[in-house]
């Protein structure tokens, strides 16, 4: 059984760092990204909502528009 030095340990200690580094921002980088998809997302409620509100306002218009050119 070999025994690694101290050197050698450390050397692999900053090695195993830089890695896990590497994955936790990996990690953080994919949590951003699905929440920005789930803020995107057009079923997601909250911006359900404004879409409804925007149609509904759009049909407000439109029956308000007059659809003949009659005389004042």
């Amino acid at each position: 059984m070999a025994y690694k030095t101290r050197k050698d340990l450390l050397t692999e200690i900053k090695k195993l760092q830089g890695q896990i580094d590497k994955l936790i921002d990996e990690n953080n980088s994919l949590w951003f990204m699905l929440d920005e998809l789930d803020k995107s997302s057009v079923t997601n409620p909250e911006y359900f909502k404004h879409v409804a509100e925007v149609v509904e306002n759009l049909r407000k218009i439109k029956l308000m528009t007059p659809k003949e050119v009659g005389e004042a």
